[in-house]
């Protein structure tokens, strides 16, 4: 079996001992990265707060997959399009600090984020010449800071 068929059947499975079927596709989204989409009705319990059971799901098809084929891949979960909304919602909140750093001409600090939206960020950051980001604190606390490019 290959990755996306060990991932489909885990999370078929996954979905069977919580008593929900809903509708799976799976599909390579980038390189080493699996993406896996979740649709159907009452499913809200696995996204749990802030997106937090949605991220311990992805993690568990990740370790799962790398017991079963000794090769790390990431999966990307999305449950009734959960991320693609909160990627719009991170670009919205990013446009507004953008703007400040422009204002301002001065550093902005964003409010802390888990390692997934900073990357976002950081990726929605790279499309513009004149804003810098970088990523500063430890843990929770951990913050994207866009900077004026120099």
């Amino acid at each position: 079996m290959d990755k996306k068929e060990i991932i489909k059947v885990n999370v078929d499975r996954m979905m069977g001992f919580m008593g929900v079927s809903p509708d799976i596709s799976i599909s390579d989204s980038e390189e080493d990265t699996i993406s896996v989409a979740v649709e159907g009705q009452n499913l809200n319990f696995l996204i749990g707060y802030r997106g937090e059971s949605l991220d311990a799901l992805q993690t568990i098809l990740g370790l799962i997959t790398f017991k079963e084929t000794g090769e790390w891949v990431h999966v990307l979960v999305d449950i009734n399009g959960y991320r693609k909304q909160k990627q719009e919602k991170i670009e919205q909140i990013t446009k507004g600090y953008i703007d400040k750093v422009r204002f301002f001409g001065k550093d902005v600090e964003m409010s802390p984020m888990n390692a997934y939206e900073r990357r976002q960020v950081h990726t929605f950051i790279s499309e513009y010449d004149d804003i810098i980001s970088e990523s500063t604190g430890e843990g929770p606390a951990r913050r994207v800071v866009l900077k004026p490019k120099k």
